[in-house]
């Protein structure tokens, strides 16, 4: 292998942007050539393109087009397309994926397809959940992939439970840390002008629902019943994607005084949950964030594949009742001030321990 292989890092959703960010600039610090494969998975223009502007990441150098549909058809698609890519560009031997979307799962099958190199970054989370595509998505790819990136023990332990050998295994550490790490001045000094154009008058929360699970009319209804108790004391404010929206508005949902607004950048979105009293969401990544951040954390769901939150006391998994996110609500409330907390290798490094293990196994 030459000592400059060509590295495929292939994103398509919000989440893997601000994950490779950081890599992206690593591998071209170290003089290590990167085509960047954007499926075009998401395509409102606020969690796709904008993203690049906001993480100062380069434009992509190659964009799949992925059309609007199914899970199925996307997947399909981005199969083929991504075989026709890896086919025109047999030189590089070395493919990234990231965390448990589509996208991940396609470029995995793809690049396995014509013999690449696999690594998973974000390998071993696991909400024990086989109903979630994100949860079906993790598995088979940890299992195809040549190296494993866990961001943690758990994550580890769980891949050595499922038989992966060690060997494919390398802790290190969190990368969507990294980019939060690198921005969070700029998070922190985005919050006026965000403030300013949003009208905030007095305390808010900051509220994300996105997973296919919760899109359900008898369980919106629940949340948002729970969420309006609050919403003459504090603002609630749910940036909302398109998805969403027309849901919402296609099901009659009462959102009351919560404040439907549209999908933030990534700093500005970070500013508003800095800020905030406490985050309600079904992401998984919101969940990490909020832990480094300082604020507390519920999580809408009843499960989550990040445990280590909980077990750090930033967050809890509550579920979708009304009365459990109102009694949950207030015992964050009534506990006053969250505090930061460390987490073992959630330092901002993790894109160069990720690089550093590939040059070892891979650039001789």
């Amino acid at each position: 292998m030459s000592k400059k292989p060509n590295v495929s890092l292939v994103v398509g959703a919000r989440p893997n942007f601000i994950k490779v960010a950081p890599l992206v600039r690593q591998f071209e610090n170290d003089d290590i050539d990167v085509d960047l494969i954007h499926t075009g998975q998401h395509w409102d223009e606020k969690l796709s393109n904008e993203i690049f502007r906001d993480l100062k990441l380069r434009e992509p150098d190659n964009h799949l087009d992925t059309p609007k549909g199914s899970m199925s058809m996307q997947l399909g698609y981005m199969i083929q397309k991504l075989d026709e890519h890896f086919s025109e560009n047999s030189n590089g031997m070395l493919v990234g994926v990231v965390g448990d979307v589509t996208s991940t799962l396609a470029a995995a099958i793809a690049a396995k397809n014509k013999g690449k190199v696999i690594f998973h970054i974000e390998s071993g989370l696991r909400s024990k959940n086989l109903d979630m595509p994100e949860e079906r998505n993790r598995i088979m790819v940890d299992h195809i992939s040549d190296i494993c990136f866990a961001p943690c023990d758990y994550s580890v332990n769980n891949l050595i439970n499922e038989g992966i050998e060690k060997a494919r295994i390398n802790l290190v550490g969190n990368i969507m840390i990294d980019s939060l790490l690198n921005n969070y001045q700029r998070i922190e000094s985005s919050f006026d002008e965000v403030r300013s154009k949003l009208g905030l008058e007095k305390e808010f929360f900051v509220v994300t629902l996105h997973r296919d699970e919760n899109l359900d009319k008898e369980i919106l209804d629940e949340i948002f019943s729970g969420l309006l108790s609050f919403s003459n004391e504090y603002q609630i404010l749910l940036p909302a994607h398109p998805r969403l929206k027309e849901f919402i508005h296609a099901n009659s949902i009462d959102t009351g005084k919560i404040l439907l607004i549209d999908s933030l950048p990534y700093i500005s979105f970070l500013s508003l949950v800095l800020n905030s009293k406490l985050c309600l969401t079904d992401s998984g990544g919101l969940q990490e964030e909020t832990t480094i951040l300082g604020v507390p954390c519920l999580t809408l769901r009843e499960e989550t594949e990040r445990p280590i939150t909980v077990d750090l006391g930033t967050n809890r998994v509550i579920g979708t009742k009304k009365e459990d996110i109102i009694d949950s609500v207030k015992l964050v409330l009534e506990a006053g001030e969250s505090k930061k907390v460390e987490v073992p290798l959630w330092d901002g490094k993790t894109s160069e321990r990720i690089i550093d293990v590939i040059k070892e196994k891979y650039i001789k």
